[in-house]
């Protein structure tokens, strides 16, 4: 017999009937029909990978929200969505990204390019010339357009402002009302056909039958025809000289008969390439471990020198014979109040090689002036002084908490022991504080990993690695290679920086596994 007594799954309130479930029933089948609507636009913009993400996502909050058997699921669903939504997709879609050739070279896919092409026109000798003339229309112009064989004219049916870089397209017509404005209008200066031309050979003009014109020369404009006919073969067929060009799906490009990558490249998947190139390319490889060292070592040393920076000042102003601990404990506070870019932009003035207050005090004591920015080996330690710097008020504050748990208690019965500062300190204090803040100096290690601001704002990754290709930085972290690689130089290789930041993600995922297994927290669904 089932017990009476049981808690229902569902509460009352929300299985009852009435004017309320259908006005949830309602909201929550608007809302549906809202978010059916944006999966309908991204599968037409050519997006079917997030317009599956967007159907999912749908069927599971129609669902959740609609039938009572899943209604528990409705207090998680908001975190499971955020969390899909802003953690696990974009490493889904970054890990995606490394598999292709997507850079600033290859930013459209296939179809885009094809349209590209197939978009483009020449004039053809023999066509309907006709000479332009330009009226001004206050900060715009009025495009004017006249046959010089029949006579035949033809005015834009509307004024554009000579700013734009994207091709504009114009109505032409030739009735009496446009003649009449164009009375009003004041022609403008000979010299404006050559100001504007960039801007004009960006524009269409339609005549009223529906005949093309483009810009042939610089006060001219002609009819226009496909300069590409795609065939049976999938290829593009010139239809000025007949030559044909064919998409390469392995490179990425269209190429012509003689090899020739044409402009604009298109994505294309690549496996394991970017992979590959990483771990073999020497050009990268050696680059790549040496960034992954340092990036190491800076973690590294960063954690121990704050950490023992941090015990030390925070054990000196606990010792009760100090007085005035209150000022001191604020005073070393200070700098973690300042906003961090504040502190290295100062840092950076004081480390300028030719007027910093650094290096006007070590040549005025000892005769020496660093070049903190071209040696790889002072520009590293710069950095290191600063993140130092920058974090020891952290660990300062841990450890003095920490201390404070610390009974007196023990000290008095080591002190009747004999025992003096230094033992007390690594027989009591240390071992009491180390095991509790482990798991922090862990987090810590995982945030200077990816201490991205230090790097860009101070040394910009500077100097470059002589000998890497692409170009990587002696003091660029791992994090700041990626963006390197992303949004600096000629090429912006947005797959090669998403391969690197794979990288990072595996190693940050161990350092995360380390600080769970330090923690002692429990990973793992038990079985009933």
């Amino acid at each position: 017999m089932a017990n009476q007594n049981a808690i229902p799954m569902v509460p009352q309130s929300a299985a009852q009937g009435g004017w309320k479930l259908w006005l949830q029933r309602g909201i929550v089948g608007a809302i549906s029909l809202f978010f059916m609507y944006i999966v309908l636009v991204m599968y037409s913009q050519g997006e079917p990978l997030f317009a599956v993400v967007m159907l999912l996502f749908t069927t599971a909050f129609a669902y959740i929200f609609l039938f009572d058997r899943a209604y528990v699921w409705r207090y998680v669903f908001s975190g499971l969505a955020g969390m899909m939504l802003f953690i696990v997709f974009p490493i889904l879609y970054t890990l995606g990204i490394g598999f292709t050739n997507y850079s600033n070279l290859h930013l459209i896919s296939f179809e885009q390019a094809q349209s590209y092409f197939l978009n483009q026109t020449y004039a053809a000798e023999g066509g309907s010339n006709y000479d332009l003339v330009l009226y001004e229309d206050g900060s715009d112009y009025r495009i004017a357009v006249e046959n010089e064989d029949t006579g035949a004219a033809f005015v834009a049916t509307e004024s554009v402002p000579m700013t734009h870089t994207e091709q504009i397209i114009l109505e032409l017509d030739a009735s009496e009302a446009l003649d009449l404005a164009l009375a009003t209008l004041q022609p403008a200066p000979r010299n404006a056909a050559i100001l504007l031309r960039s801007e004009l050979d960006q524009v269409m003009l339609v005549l009223p039958d529906g005949t093309e014109l483009m810009k042939s020369r610089l006060t001219q404009f002609s009819t226009t025809y496909p300069l590409y006919e795609l065939n049976d073969n999938g290829n593009l067929v010139n239809q000025q000289d007949g030559s044909v060009i064919r998409p390469d799906f392995e490179i990425g490009y269209f190429v012509d008969e003689n090899g020739q990558r044409l402009n604009p490249g298109f994505t294309v998947g690549v496996g394991f390439d970017n992979f590959k190139r990483v771990l073999t390319d020497k050009g990268m490889f050696d680059p790549f471990v040496q960034i992954f060292t340092w990036t190491m070592l800076f973690s590294a040393f960063t954690v121990v020198a704050t950490f023992i920076i941090g015990v030390t000042l925070a054990s000196l102003v606990q010792w009760e014979p100090i007085r005035g601990r209150a000022l001191y404990q604020l005073l070393l506070i200070l700098p973690y109040t300042l906003p961090s870019f504040i502190s290295i932009m100062i840092f950076k003035a004081l480390f300028n090689q030719n007027f910093g207050e650094i290096n006007y005090i070590l040549e005025s004591l000892f005769g020496i002036a660093p070049n903190w920015n071209s040696n790889p080996n002072t520009t590293r330690g710069m950095i290191l002084f600063v993140n130092t710097w920058l974090g020891y008020p952290y660990m300062f504050i841990l450890c003095l908490g920490m201390l404070q748990s610390i009974p007196k208690d023990l000290y008095e019965a080591s002190g009747l022991e004999g025992s003096g500062m230094f033992n007390n300190f690594f027989r009591i204090t240390l071992p009491l504080i180390l095991k509790p803040l482990l798991p922090l100096l862990i987090a810590s290690f995982a945030f200077n990993f990816n201490n991205f601001v230090l790097i860009e704002l101070l040394t910009k990754g500077g100097p470059i690695i002589i000998g890497s290709n692409p170009q990587a930085g002696e003091t660029d972290l791992l994090v700041n290679y990626a963006y390197r690689l992303a949004f600096r130089g000629d090429s912006q290789d947005f797959a090669l920086a998403s391969t690197i930041s794979t990288f990072i993600f595996m190693i940050v995922a161990v350092i995360a596994f380390l600080y769970l297994k330090v923690a002692k927290v429990e990973v793992g669904i038990k079985k009933h």
